[in-house]
């Protein structure tokens, strides 16, 4: 057997009894009750992606802003035209300007407008949740980025064409020059973006402009199939992602941060069932992230893995009433779509998941 099969061989059977460990003790293992967050984080810029929809990316990426913002600065970025990101921390809010206001005139020059010289919003005076963390900034959705993906590719075709490099280069770091200008001008130490179930238009221009990226896997066939192709695109070197960092010169695509998963015990209407259901869908993506184990910083990419449970009514209150879970207080009830829910003791639970896949960061 060569030293390669050897190593897969070794892996496959190792996860195991981690991923137990991880749905049974919702990571108690690894965290002390006067945990605190990372003072500094193992890249400047993630994207929250995966190619498929439903899975939790703007709760999470809602979250885990506010947990980046208890000790760092931080730029949180909407970068999805159903703009679920900015509905969660703000409701039915009119801005002057979005992302696409700065990335418009960058790619399709100066006659189509000048990008503003304010294009985020101080996260404290949206949300009142914010007040207590680090000064962190938004900039909001758009959903005329639904439109997008044709303005940018007409642009870049024009560049081949013309055999710029250089151009195709600039066209697809616009968003990456947007960011690290927005941060020096805020003075953040990190940057977080949710991206749309779409590769095409601002999440390509996410994975260009992260450094690192946090894949949300639901506990489901289609999610499972979603990370596959998320991982193909960014690790074939023939994959559309690449093809176009050659053509601008070259460029390393983003690292996988963390695998997600998401909505663990959903579907499980039995006792016992869930973590029988759970371990099978998180070993069957620990599988797929195998075979792309040079993506990852870890030696092994189970390490990278994080479990998150299904929030049920907590999930649902935090998502209505603006409020990070963290932050969510036990025993209090509120009303959600004319049902009165109560927020339960698993709330702890929610907020030791956050605070492991916070660590991993």
């Amino acid at each position: 057997m060569c030293a390669s099969a050897q190593w897969r061989n070794r892996r496959a059977h190792r996860p195991i009894a981690f991923f137990k460990a991880l749905l049974i003790d919702n990571h108690d293992h690894s965290l002390t009750d006067d945990w605190t967050p990372k003072y500094q984080f193992d890249y400047k810029s993630y994207c929250v992606s995966n190619l498929r929809g439903g899975i939790g990316k703007s709760t999470l990426t809602f979250n885990l802003a506010y947990m980046f913002s208890r000790h760092i600065r931080t730029l949180v970025i909407d970068l999805c035209p159903q703009k679920n990101l900015t509905e969660a921390i703000v409701k039915h809010r009119k801005f002057d300007s979005t992302i696409l206001s700065s990335l418009r005139p960058l790619i399709m020059g100066p006659a189509f407008g000048v990008a503003p010289e304010e294009i985020s919003s101080r996260l404290s005076e949206l949300n009142s949740n914010f007040n207590s963390g680090k000064k962190s900034y938004l900039i909001p959705g758009d959903s005329s980025l639904f439109a997008f993906p044709p303005t940018l590719y007409q642009a870049l075709q024009q560049a081949v064409s013309e055999n710029n490099s250089t151009a195709v280069r600039n066209i697809l770091f616009s968003l990456k020059n947007v960011i690290s200008d927005e941060m020096e001008d805020k003075g953040c130490g990190a940057c977080l973006m949710d991206c749309s179930p779409f590769y095409a238009g601002a999440t390509h221009l996410g994975w260009c402009a992260a450094d690192a990226i946090i894949i949300p896997v639901r506990v489901d066939e289609h999610s499972i199939e979603s990370l596959d192709m998320t991982l193909e695109m960014l690790g074939n070197p023939d994959s559309d992602f690449n093809m176009w960092a050659k053509r601008a010169g070259g460029f390393p695509a983003p690292r996988v941060a963390s695998i997600v998963m998401t909505m663990v015990g959903a579907r499980s209407p039995k006792k016992g069932v869930k973590d029988l259901a759970s371990q099978m869908y998180v070993e069957r993506a620990y599988r797929v992230a195998l075979k792309y184990a040079h993506l990852f910083d870890h030696d092994d990419p189970a390490d990278a893995f994080a479990i998150t449970d299904d929030f049920m009514s907590a999930g649902r209150i935090s998502g209505a009433k603006r409020i990070p879970i963290p932050n969510l207080r036990v025993g209090e009830f509120t009303t959600v779509e004319g049902k009165r829910l109560q927020v339960n003791e698993s709330q702890a639970k929610y907020r030791r998941e956050l605070e492991y896949l916070t660590d991993i960061l």
